[in-house]
C-alpha cells in the first residue's frame, strides 16, 4: 500500500506500508478520496522553520473524506461505500472526555499521547494520503457526508472548517449581528469570515499579508487588510480570532478585543510568548487558546453546510489528482485538495 511520508528534511515521498486490516470489531478501514493539508501541515512542509516533532519521517494528512471498504462486527451505523468525513483525531465517544467536548484527550485512545492522524505525536496511526487507513472506534469517529455535499465541500470538515465554526458560531448564537475580528495566515481564518456571515456578523474585519486571502475574504463581504493597515485602537470587537503565529498579531487580537468580548488564539506559538495580562484582566477577557476537538461540532458543521449558507469550497486553491500530491504539494497554495475517485 502506498502512503505519503514528509522525510523530516522538508521532501515529500510515496511509500510501500503494510495495508491495514481490521483489528477490532469497532474499527472500519477507510479509502480516502479527498484529502486536504490544515494549516499546520502547510507549517511542516513550506515553513521557515523546522515544526517541533517533524525532524523524523512521518505519514502526513490528517483532514480530509473518504470511502467506507470494511466495518467490523461493532459498527452498525456504516456500511461499505458510504462516504463519510473523518474526525482528525480519534475518540472512543463514550468516555467522560468525549462526552465532555473533550474527544481529543479521549481516555480510551489518549494513553500513549494524542491519537491523531497524519501528525508526528503519540501513536503511529498513518496519513490520510494514503491508499487505506484504519479508523478505530469508526462508529463514533466517521460522519457520514449529506447527499447534498461533496467530498471537496466537507474535506476540511474533520478539522480546519469545525475549528473555524467553534471558535465564531457559538458566540454569535449567544450575540447576534456581534462585530468579528479576525487575524488570519492560511485558510481558518478564511473559513471564519463565510462562517461569521452566514451566521449573521453585522461586521467581519479581516487581517492577512496574502492579497489572494484577503480578496478572498472580501468575496465574503469582510474588510480586509494587512497587519500594518490595522490599528487595534480603532475599534473594539465582542469577538476576535487569531490564527496568525506571530505575536504581534495575537497581542493586536487581545487589544481590539472589548471589554468582556471572546479572544480565540488558534495560532501555533513554538516558544514561550508574553502576554499583556494585565490589560486582559483590567478588561475581564475571556482568551481561549487551543486545538481542535472537532468530531463534536462535524455534525453542526455539516448540517450548516447541506443548508448552503457557506461555500468552503471558494478557500480551495487547487484540485489536483491524489497520485500527484508528492510533487505538487509543495507548490500547491495554501489549500489544495487531492482526489481520486469513490470505488
Amino acid at each position: 500500500m502506498q502512503a505519503l511520508y514528509f522525510d523530516g528534511n522538508g521532501s515529500l515521498e510515496w511509500k510501500d506500508d503494510p495495508a491495514p486490516v481490521i483489528q477490532a470489531p469497532t474499527d472500519a478501514l477507510v479509502r480516502p478520496i479527498a484529502v486536504s493539508t490544515c494549516d499546520l501541515d502547510q507549517a511542516i512542509i513550506n515553513g521557515p522553520e523546522p515544526v517541533p516533532g517533524s525532524e523524523q519521517p512521518f505519514a502526513i494528512g490528517h483532514e480530509g473524506v473518504g470511502q467506507v471498504v470494511e466495518v467490523g462486527a461493532a459498527v452498525t451505523n456504516l456500511r461499505p461505500g458510504d462516504i463519510v468525513a473523518i474526525a482528525y483525531h480519534i475518540a472512543c465517544g463514550s468516555c467522560d472526555r468525549c462526552t465532555h467536548e473533550l474527544p481529543l484527550f479521549c481516555r480510551t485512545t489518549g494513553a500513549d499521547g494524542l491519537a491523531v492522524f497524519g501528525i508526528p505525536v503519540g501513536a503511529d496511526y498513518g496519513g490520510l494520503f494514503s491508499e487505506l487507513v484504519r479508523v478505530p472506534f469508526a462508529q463514533y469517529s466517521l460522519v457520514p457526508l449529506p447527499p447534498s455535499v461533496s467530498p471537496v465541500q466537507a474535506v476540511s470538515v474533520g478539522d480546519n472548517l469545525t475549528d473555524a465554526w467553534r471558535t465564531i458560531a457559538p458566540h454569535l448564537q449567544r450575540q447576534p449581528g456581534a462585530e468579528v475580528l479576525i487575524i488570519s495566515q492560511g485558510s481558518i481564518g478564511l473559513f471564519a469570515c463565510d462562517i461569521a456571515r452566514a451566521c449573521g456578523a453585522s461586521h467581519v474585519r479581516y487581517v492577512d499579508p496574502d492579497p489572494q486571502r484577503q480578496q478572498l475574504a472580501r468575496d465574503f463581504r469582510a474588510q480586509a487588510s494587512t497587519l500594518a493597515d490595522f490599528f487595534a485602537d480603532e475599534r473594539q470587537y465582542p469577538i476576535s480570532l487569531v490564527t496568525h503565529p506571530d505575536k504581534a498579531a495575537l497581542h493586536a487580537a487581545l487589544h481590539a478585543t472589548e471589554p468582556g468580548g471572546h479572544c480565540e488564539n488558534l495560532g501555533f506559538h513554538f516558544t514561550e510568548i508574553h502576554m499583556p495580562l494585565l490589560a486582559m484582566h483590567l478588561k475581564c477577557l475571556n482568551f481561549r487558546s487551543s486545538i481542535s476537538n472537532a468530531r463534536t461540532y462535524m455534525p453542526a458543521v455539516l448540517q450548516l453546510l447541506s443548508s448552503g449558507h457557506i461555500n468552503p469550497q471558494l478557500v480551495v486553491t487547487q484540485v489536483l489528482p491524489f497520485d500527484t500530491a508528492a510533487d505538487a504539494l509543495p507548490t500547491a497554495g495554501f489549500k489544495p485538495v487531492f482526489v481520486r475517485d469513490p470505488m
